[in-house]
């Protein structure tokens, strides 16, 4: 089985807590406790969160990050979007089978054809849900 990436969920965990804590001041050292990870994976993925525009960050003595537009303006699919863009799969197909078998030369593409279809409900499903909605309903504030 292939390694799969836990940046989206570890996104998805420091997106909501800082709509959680946004009276508060968050740092990437506290993002880190509340992730039970070292802050330098919270800062790479931070780095690309801040890249798609889901949150802002100061420097200095003051340092600070926050969402960059409200909670309910940014959907898990925003979210997998920033984080797993090298990764449009599903699942990994197989591509080495046997091109003579009638079954093995057909798996490849009908099984590249389930992963797209796939991959649109995932994504159709993904953008109906926002991280101002799992905070609401999932945490219990707003």
């Amino acid at each position: 089985m292939a390694n799969r990436s836990q940046q989206f969920s570890v996104a998805v965990h420091i997106l909501c807590f800082l709509e959680f804590n946004k009276n508060g001041r968050t740092t990437s050292e506290l993002l880190a406790m509340s992730v039970n990870a070292n802050p330098a994976v919270i800062r790479r993925i931070m780095r690309k969160l801040t890249k798609a525009g889901l949150i802002a960050s100061t420097l200095g003595t003051n340092a600070s990050i926050t969402l960059a537009k409200p909670a309910d303006q940014i959907t898990l699919l925003d979210v997998h979007r920033a984080t797993e863009e090298e990764n449009r799969e599903v699942f990994i197909v197989h591509r080495g089978t046997n091109p003579t078998c009638p079954v093995g030369s057909k798996m490849p593409y009908l099984l590249e054809e389930v992963n797209a279809q796939v991959l649109t409900t995932m994504e159709k499903e993904l953008a109906g849900m926002t991280i101002g909605q799992m905070v609401k309903d999932g945490i219990g504030i707003g």
